[in-house]
Formats: structure tokens, C-alpha cells, sequence
């Protein structure tokens, strides 16, 4: 009986990558987790960081996962930091642009890090609040990529008002996702250009939301979209009540 309840916690519990490593950070008052992999590829005097945002229920070690071999062939370090609450995912009271600045702060401390070359990717949920970070963070990030999320109310558009750069922007969507559906996301296009952003939308024919089923070389070519872009000098973060 012990045996088998064993097995089922080890079954239960998310992988975490060979490479990677879990580490606690004190934030609000919480002890909060976050996954760090710097590759051996990573340039000795400032590597690139991409900062993964998990879906609503998912967690950092499972994106940092999907990365790492690309992470390890472009020398990429990733950093994957799990929301306050994963099941509801990402909030702005909870886990705001400042939680995500303190961690990348810590992290360059110990490793150098190319600060003109920072990202976000978010997938789902983590997509809709990468697209968040994007407008509020317009200056600190370099680019910003998503899949499976995105703008779906016209409320949500007023965001672009934040940014005070015009950050590059690059969504991936499948035809076949029924949580966000192309009509709301061609409008998120539409606005994002409209407003002067360098935003484009990527459509992933036959596929659906989950991001088991992107296709073959899809981190390649959102890293071709990010390695393209980097600030003209430092990071300048926003602080934010």
C-alpha cells in the first residue's frame, strides 16, 4: 500500500527537466517558486533570457521543458516562475510586472544576462498576461510572443494606452482552438497596428489550444522572432502600486 501511494505522488508530481533547477523566492509576503536552466552555451558575458509564462493550471517546470533544447543549441537561459495561484493562473494584484522584475533581477545577479535581450513568452493564460507585461513592461522587454491567447473584449484593447514604446509583438494561434477563437485575435492584430506596434499574428493551420500539439520547429521560429529585436540601451522597468 505505502509502495503504491509512493508511486501515485511521484506519478502526480510535475517533471522537472534534467538541467533545470527549482528554487523558492520570498515575494509578497509568500515563499515563491520559480525554474531556472542556464545552459553551458550561455555566453559568459550576458546571455539572453526568456522568461516562460505557464497556462492557467500549468507550471514553470512544464514550459521550461519545451524550451530547453533550443535553449541549449542558441545558449538562451530560461527563467519559469509558477503564478501565486496556478489554478487561476496569472493576476496582476498577485503576480504584477514587479514579481516578474524581481525575479529576473535575482537571476541576473547570479548569472550575467544580456539585459537589452530580455523576453516573455506566455502560452493560454500565460499568453493573455504576456500581452499584459507587454503594454505595462514596453521598455523593459525587448519583444514579447505568445501562444494560444490574446485580446478577446474590446475593454481589453485600452491597455496599448500603458506603453510608451512600441514593443514588438508576435501571437501564434491555431485555426482549430476553440478557448480563443482567429475573428478576436485578427482584431487584437488590427489594434496592436493600428497603434503603431510591430505586431504579428501567426495562424497554425490543424491546430488546437494545448501546447503538446504545436508543430514541429515552432520554438525556432519564435526564437528567430525574438533574437531580431533588443532594446537601444537598458531596461527601463515601470513600477507599478
Amino acid at each position: 500500500m505505502m509502495i503504491r501511494l509512493i508511486l501515485l505522488l511521484f506519478l502526480a508530481a510535475p517533471a522537472v527537466a534534467a538541467g533545470t533547477v527549482k528554487l523558492g523566492f520570498p515575494y509578497g509576503g509568500a515563499e515563491r517558486t520559480y525554474y531556472l536552466d542556464v545552459p553551458g552555451t550561455a555566453a559568459p558575458d550576458g546571455a539572453p533570457l526568456v522568461v516562460l509564462l505557464h497556462g492557467s493550471g500549468g507550471s514553470g517546470a512544464f514550459m521550461i521543458s519545451r524550451w530547453q533544447d533550443l535553449a541549449a543549441r542558441e545558449g538562451v537561459v530560461l527563467l519559469a516562475p509558477d503564478s501565486l495561484h496556478t489554478d487561476k493562473g496569472w493576476d496582476l494584484k498577485d503576480d504584477g510586472p514587479g514579481y516578474i522584475h524581481d525575479l529576473v533581477t535575482a537571476v541576473a545577479a547570479a548569472h550575467p544576462i544580456d539585459r537589452r535581450r530580455i523576453y516573455a513568452f506566455g502560452q493560454s493564460g500565460g499568453a493573455v498576461y504576456a500581452l499584459t507585461l507587454a503594454m505595462l513592461e514596453s521598455e523593459y522587454f525587448a519583444a514579447v510572443g505568445f501562444h494560444a491567447g490574446g485580446w478577446r473584449k474590446p475593454a481589453e484593447y485600452k491597455a496599448t494606452a500603458y506603453a510608451t514604446r512600441k514593443i514588438p509583438i508576435a501571437m501564434w494561434l491555431g485555426d482549430q482552438d476553440k478557448y480563443f477563437p482567429m475573428a478576436p485575435l485578427h482584431q487584437t492584430e488590427h489594434v496592436l497596428t493600428e497603434a503603431g506596434f510591430p505586431a504579428e499574428l501567426h495562424i497554425l493551420d490543424g491546430r488546437r489550444h494545448s501546447y503538446m500539439d504545436v508543430p514541429d520547429g515552432f520554438h525556432d521560429e519564435v526564437w528567430a522572432f525574438f533574437k531580431a529585436h533588443a532594446l537601444d540601451g537598458p531596461p527601463r522597468y515601470a513600477e507599478y502600486k
